[in-house]
C-alpha cells in the first residue's frame, strides 16, 4: 500500500486538467482535497501556502464557489497560524462560530468536520490542550446532532 501523500501528484494533475478543460466543479474539489491532504500530511509549508493562495484568490477572482472558499479557508488560515505570520494567532480566531454555522446551514458536515480537524490540529501543535478538548468535544457533538458519525479524526 502507498501513504496516503502518493495520491497529491495526481490531485494536482486532476485540478490543473480539469481547470484546462472547463471542468470547474470538478477542478475545485480536487483542488480542495489536494490542499486538506497536504495539509495533513505534513507538506512544505512555504511552497503549500502558495499553492493554498492561489486557489483561493483563483476561486474568489473566477469561480465565486462560496462552499470551496469556506473548504480551503481554515486551512490557509491554519498554514498562517502554523507558519507564526501575521493573522490568527489562536485556533479560535481562524475558525468562527459563523464558519461552522454556515457550513451547517449548507448541510457541509464534511466542511465543518475539516474545521474542527485543522483547529485541533493546530491547537494540538501549540499545547493548548484546553482548546484540544474542546474542539475535540465540539466535533463529537456535531455529529451526535446529525445522527450520524464520521470522526475520522478523533
Amino acid at each position: 500500500k502507498e501513504p496516503i501523500q502518493a495520491i497529491l501528484p495526481q490531485l494536482k494533475d486532476v485540478y490543473n486538467m480539469s481547470l484546462k478543460y472547463g471542468l470547474i466543479d470538478n477542478a475545485l474539489a480536487s483542488g480542495m482535497l489536494h490542499a486538506y491532504r497536504a495539509f495533513f500530511t505534513g507538506s512544505l509549508l512555504k511552497p503549500f501556502s502558495k499553492e493554498v493562495a492561489l486557489f483561493m484568490r483563483n476561486n474568489s477572482e473566477r469561480h465565486k464557489r462560496k462552499l470551496m472558499h469556506l473548504s480551503v479557508l481554515p486551512i490557509s488560515n491554519g498554514i498562517s497560524f502554523l507558519c507564526g505570520r501575521s493573522g490568527p494567532q489562536i485556533a479560535e480566531e481562524f475558525i468562527t462560530e459563523e464558519n461552522l454555522a454556515e457550513a451547517l446551514q449548507n448541510k457541509e458536515s464534511t466542511v465543518c468536520e475539516a474545521m474542527l480537524a485543522i483547529k485541533m490540529m493546530c491547537s494540538f501543535i501549540f499545547r493548548r490542550l484546553d482548546e484540544v478538548k474542546a474542539t475535540a468535544r465540539q466535533y463529537l457533538e456535531l455529529f451526535e446532532r446529525q445522527g450520524r458519525a464520521s470522526a475520522q479524526f478523533v
